[in-house]
């Protein structure tokens, strides 16, 4: 047996008041006048033994009826739970599962809400001495406190939802370590209750990391919505990521219904800056449908878009938002080799939207490489030292590279320059087969450069080009293949594009600079090589990204959301590249989704954030489920309920000490009521 408040009990000491009392009246004596005392001591000698008997009872019953008092007033308990141990502060562990899955309709009102009310009957129910940790997904150093009663209200009342979802695992393994910690450095933790109130959705309970430590017991309430459909956008492309001002362009959305019944004419509408259209899209149950639309801006410089479609269920995933950039010019630089042909340039000038400009291979450095977009290597047979390198980092910041080899290369620092974009290596020259025999139409590199799939067309002879093997060990793509079977263009991609011919351009090498197909090419490549930031980004998911600015350290990138509130992301600057980085603890506290504006002196950029889609499946795991992934958890000791009609009509289940406070309090009554009967009826 435990005390909730042992101090009382040297209140106990105050018993020995009564006996003193009594002792003393005991011994007075009283004097009477008779002429015999002969009937007088007979008298008191055969009443002698009764008195006694009643002067004993009366102090026993007022000792004890004080005693009673006291150990009311200490408040003993004794804990049933015998996993965990009584020397210590008992701790009701609340998880609270804020994810915007929460936000879909209960009996009550939104989950969260339910589950916040149902947090507070938990703490208004438990004992005074009770500490309660409190936490969500948002894991933060604020929730890395034990509360009161009268904390715990209050912190309650703040929580809101948390824009990044976490699994289950990894929100436990949490409050395990920040327990354990508590218990070794600050206070003895005694018995553990651990109540997981959450939905239990299928894409965030996934518990491969728990490793729980305490012994305690879990408490699993699962809310249930009252319906789980939902209809929600789920991903936005344009099948040529880079648009030019009069250009039509096709936006690509994908619609995904969670529902048991088909969506007909579902409404989605769309709005590409000043422009606006609406759509209807039929999605069958437990599936997704692709729609697109068509626009053509009309001026330079960042579009913001918005697709939304109509859900009366869950409606934090209606809205997706994205932002394309329309260029005004593209920046080419030349860089010219030994071999190099004078037609790259002329092909250029010929389109005014491009800004070109040529160097010799030994005067190109890291500052030229600056605002351009297409970096075209034109028949180099060596490369200088650290040219690779530099090269590499500017292909990794998003820039593009179109190698045209020379006729003499040295094959060692081809192997080495081209293995860093994971392209096969320059062997020897071949001269059989060499005819264009192929063209990858479904490549998004040609699409549009051709009316129709022809297999007649004119296309180039190649007299010598070099041989590639093991092509199909490479990251490459073939975009024209000869007869040989060897390839003649390929193309690699990462945050650029690597664009290379396997043929020297010299007039004994072929006749490609004089089909149409070579300004075709390199228009094409150039077109691609525009850089423009990703339509979207998602918040919790995606690490960031790379953009040249005028950022430094003492005026960095900060990000404007609509309503002109400023965030300074994590960032790194280096040679005019800022590397920006979104997906870290603050970031996803703080953003939002929706459009921001990046300004470095003045805004130059924007960019579109997007919550993740994770949690937009409304699929559960049953009980038999969550309790066998437990189980193999090695947790044992476990009750589970569901909270269907909300928090106001289910009672709270924790498993409680067995109090005696009341049992004392009525014995203490009796033990009065007793005395008052003996001075009263015992004559």
């Amino acid at each position: 047996m435990s005390f909730v408040h042992p101090s009382y009990l040297w209140f106990l000491s105050l018993i020995g008041i009564p006996i003193i009392i009594h002792l003393f009246h005991f011994r007075r004596y009283k004097k009477l006048y008779f002429p015999s005392l002969k009937f007088i001591l007979q008298l008191d000698e055969k009443k002698k033994s009764v008195k006694k008997i009643k002067r004993w009872l009366i102090l026993a019953t007022r000792i004890l009826a004080f005693a009673c008092i006291v150990f009311a007033f200490a408040q003993p308990y004794v804990n049933d739970t015998q996993q965990t141990s009584t020397q210590g502060i008992p701790v009701v562990s609340i998880y609270l599962d804020n994810s915007y899955s929460m936000s879909a309709k209960g009996t009550e009102g939104e989950l969260l809400s339910e589950i916040r009310e149902y947090a507070k009957n938990i703490v208004e129910q438990s004992n005074s001495n009770t500490r309660f940790l409190i936490f969500t997904n948002a894991l933060s150093g604020e929730e890395r406190i034990l509360h009161t009663k009268a904390t715990a209200f209050q912190y309650l009342d703040k929580i809101d939802y948390n824009r990044s979802p976490r699994k289950l695992g990894e929100v436990l393994n949490w409050q395990d370590e920040f327990l354990d910690q508590y218990h070794a450095e600050e206070m003895r933790i005694g018995s553990i209750d651990k109540v997981i109130l959450s939905d239990f959705q299928q894409s965030t309970t996934l518990v491969n990391e728990l490793n729980p430590s305490h012994p305690s017991k879990y408490h699993l309430i699962q809310c249930v919505p009252q319906k789980q459909d939902n209809l929600y956008i789920d991903s936005v492309w344009m099948e040529s990521p880079v648009h030019r001002a009069g250009q039509q362009c096709q936006i690509f959305y994908r619609a995904v219904n969670e529902g048991d019944e088909d969506s007909k004419d579902c409404n989605i509408n769309v709005t590409f800056g000043n422009q606006k259209r609406m759509a209807n899209l039929d999605i069958l149950a437990h599936s997704n449908a692709i729609g697109s639309i068509y626009f053509t801006p009309n001026n330079n410089g960042y579009i913001e878009g918005k697709i939304s479609i109509s859900d009366r269920n869950v409606l934090w995933d209606d809205d997706f938002y994205f932002v394309n950039q329309i260029s005004s010019f593209g920046n080419i630089l030349v860089v010219n080799g030994e071999n190099a042909v004078e037609k790259i340039g002329k092909v250029y000038d010929v389109e005014g939207f491009y800004k070109y400009k040529e160097l010799n291979q030994f005067q190109c450095n890291q500052r030229d490489l600056r605002q351009v977009d297409l970096l075209v290597l034109n028949g180099l047979n060596k490369l200088p030292s650290g040219f690779g390198e530099m090269i590499h980092q500017f292909y990794k910041n998003g820039g593009s590279v179109f190698l045209i080899p020379g006729n003499q290369i040295n094959p060692s620092d081809y192997k080495t320059f081209l293995s860093q974009f994971g392209l096969p290596n320059l062997q020897t020259f071949t001269s059989n087969g060499n005819q264009v025999a192929d063209i990858d139409y479904k490549s998004i590199f040609f699409k549009g450069m051709f009316e129709n799939e022809r297999k007649n067309l004119n296309l180039p002879l190649i007299k010598k080009a070099y041989s590639i093997r093991n092509i199909k060990q490479s990251e490459a793509k073939v975009l024209l293949k000869m007869r040989n079977n060897l390839p003649l263009f390929l193309q690699t991609k990462d945050k650029g594009n690597f664009f290379m011919l396997t043929t020297p351009l010299q007039p004994e090498f072929g006749s490609i600079t004089d089909n149409a197909i070579f300004p075709s090419i390199l228009l094409r490549s150039a077109e691609l090589s525009l850089k423009a930031l990703p339509l979207y980004f998602t918040i919790g998911k995606s690490a960031g990204f790379s953009i040249e600015s005028m950022a430094t350290d003492d005026l960095p990138i900060t990000l404007l959301d609509q309503n002109k509130s400023a965030f300074i992301p994590r960032q790194v600057q280096d040679n005019g590249i800022t590397q920006i980085q979104l997906n870290n603890p603050i970031a996803n506290e703080i953003l939002k989704e929706g459009i921001y504006a990046l300004k470095d002196e003045n805004p130059f950029a924007k960019i579109a954030l997007n919550l993740n889609r994770l949690e937009s499946d409304m699929q559960t795991f049953t009980q038999e489920e969550i309790e066998s992934m437990l189980e193999k958890k090695g947790v044992k000791n476990m009750s589970f309920s569901t909270l269907k009609n909300g928090p106001s009509a289910m009672e709270v289940t924790l498993d409680k000490p067995s109090t005696y406070w009341r049992i004392f309090v009525w014995l203490s009554v009796l033990f009065l009521l007793t005395e008052m009967a003996i001075l009263k009826f015992w004559k």
